[in-house]
Formats: C-alpha cells, sequence, structure tokens
C-alpha cells in the first residue's frame, strides 16, 4: 500500500516536470520570435509613419510601384503626387510611398557612384600594361634580328 503511495507521488512529480519544462521551452519560443521577428517589424513600421506623417509639399518621393513624383497635395491618407518627367498627377495612398528622396541622399548615392568607378580604373590599367608589354617584347625581338643580321 505505501509503495503504490509513492509510486504515484513519483509519477505526479515526473509529470509535473514534463509540463514546466513544456510551458518554459513555449515561453522561450514566444521569446526568440518577439525578438526575431515581431520587434524589427513594429520599428520599421514605426519608422514608415514617422517618414508619412514629415511629408510635405514639394518633397521628392518614390512609391511602391517604383514611380518618382513630386508631392504637390497631401492629406490624412491620399497625396497627390506629379510623376516625374511629364508632371502628369495622380492620387495614391501615403501607405504607397516607400521613401522620400532627399537631396542629401541624391548627393551620396552620386559620390558612392563616383567611388566604385574611380575604384574600377585602377584595374583596368594593369590590363593595358600586360597587352603593351608583349607588343614592347615584340619590337625588342625584331630589333634584335636586325642587328644580327
Amino acid at each position: 500500500m505505501i509503495n503504490q503511495i509513492l509510486g504515484l507521488t513519483l509519477q505526479a512529480s515526473q509529470s509535473s516536470r514534463n509540463n514546466m519544462a513544456s510551458i518554459a521551452s513555449v515561453i522561450i519560443l514566444f521569446v526568440f520570435l518577439y525578438f526575431l521577428m515581431i520587434r524589427p517589424q513594429r520599428k520599421r513600421q514605426k519608422q514608415a509613419d514617422e517618414m508619412h506623417n514629415n511629408m510635405k509639399i514639394g518633397d521628392e518621393v518614390l512609391t511602391a510601384g517604383g514611380f518618382y513624383g513630386i508631392i504637390s497635395a497631401l492629406d490624412d491618407k491620399n497625396v497627390v503626387i506629379e510623376m516625374l518627367p511629364d508632371f502628369n498627377k495622380m492620387m495614391i495612398r501615403k501607405e504607397s510611398i516607400v521613401r522620400v528622396i532627399k537631396p542629401d541622399d541624391v548627393e551620396a548615392e552620386e559620390a558612392a557612384e563616383a567611388e566604385t568607378a574611380e575604384a574600377a580604373e585602377p584595374a583596368e590599367k594593369p590590363e593595358q600594361a600586360e597587352t603593351e608589354a608583349p607588343a614592347a617584347a615584340k619590337t625588342d625581338d625584331a630589333e634584335a634580328q636586325t642587328k644580327d643580321e
């Protein structure tokens, strides 16, 4: 009788340990998902909301469809943009604006493109030197042959 009671209490304690382990694993999984998925998404949404609230008439924007334009009118939910380069007007939702382009951004992109172009130029010069070297060797060989004759 006592053995049966001890056996039941041992089984109960083992099952409660299993329950605690499963609950702990679910909590750890939730925390992991929060930091990997939910928190970064909230941060991106907060930045997008801030960008949409700070837009003003005259800003150059990029839409989700890849169109560039200049804001000519806006309200709480909609924006009227003049499409570049022919300045046709189109009304779109604020949420479809992906980026507000500032003059500083354009200058930074141009500077980055110039740096990549400069980095590519030295790589081309050694190739030219290699092609010029065999030509110089051929002329040296031709001169040596004329001296021998």
